[in-house]
């Protein structure tokens, strides 16, 4: 896929009629603009968060201002709607007393959902000139990337026991067996008898952080596409999950919709 079909498949970027990509040119520009994004964003959401912390509400509405800018610009519609809606519970906290609990709520929504663009953006950039593995896949035979049940088995390995427990309820109707561990070395003992379908890999965690254990999980053997999971848009984590041969990259709190979509296209 090309870098302007990847673009044009994000659904929270609204190009048609705004942005013409016909020539090198016109989707240079607009690459230009989405990396001035990808690049001042985490700066941004961390402001943000400083700001309503504090219900500074004036440099808040102003940090809201910039971001707002930049999704314009990008023309992310619908965000750009959601920080509007923010700034107006900013701006009524300026005249009335402050909702103080339902302007943390919205705006930790809303950066959120921009730092899941922001990442989805950026494995777009990266889906027509990815570099090779760094490390590559071994080639030796695994046993059947199925359960007892027949059913196609998720590893995921995340030290927060909460989020290994939402990620069980997401999953709970979907057609998959769940292999759930806060370990690394449970993972790694784990894999030597079973071969998952799909993993997906916390990056932070204590043990190993999920770059070296996916290293691990090359180096058994195991064939298996890995999916990445974050809470942090900043381009260096993108960058290296690539650069390890992730099959993607999805940001906490997960999307039921987005999660599914990305198992599904890994599982076949």
């Amino acid at each position: 896929m090309t870098i302007k079909e990847s673009l044009q498949a994000i659904k929270e970027i609204n190009l048609a009629g705004k942005v013409n990509l016909s020539n090198e040119t016109q989707l240079s520009l607009y690459v230009k603009s989405l990396n001035l994004f990808i690049d001042a964003f985490p700066g941004y959401a961390d402001k943000i968060r400083s700001e309503v912390s504090k219900e500074e509400y004036q440099a808040l509405a102003h940090a809201l201002s910039d971001v707002r800018n930049f999704l314009h610009t990008i023309h992310a519609d619908e965000l750009e709607k959601d920080c509007n809606a923010v700034a107006d519970l900013v701006r009524k906290a300026g005249l009335a007393s402050a909702d103080q609990t339902k302007i943390e709520a919205s705006a930790e929504k809303f950066l959120q959902n921009v730092t899941a663009l922001s990442v989805e953006i950026q494995m777009a950039l990266h889906s027509s000139h990815s570099p090779a593995p760094i490390h590559p896949v071994y080639t030796e035979p695994s046993p059947p990337a199925t359960a007892a049940s027949g059913l196609p088995v998720i590893m995921a390995v995340d030290n927060a026991i909460m989020y290994l427990n939402t990620l069980k309820k997401l999953l709970k109707d979907a057609p998959y067996e769940l292999f759930c561990t806060s370990s690394c070395f449970e993972a790694l003992e784990y894999l030597r008898a079973n071969s998952p379908a799909v993993y997906l890999l916390d990056i932070e965690m204590p043990e190993m952080d999920g770059y070296e254990l996916s290293r691990k999980i090359r180096q058994m053997g195991k064939k298996a596409p890995i999916i990445f999971i974050t809470a942090n848009s900043e381009r260096e984590y993108v960058d290296r999950a690539v650069e390890e041969g992730a099959a993607g990259v999805l940001v906490k709190p997960l999307r039921l919709s987005q999660l599914l979509a990305k198992i599904k296209e890994c599982v076949v």
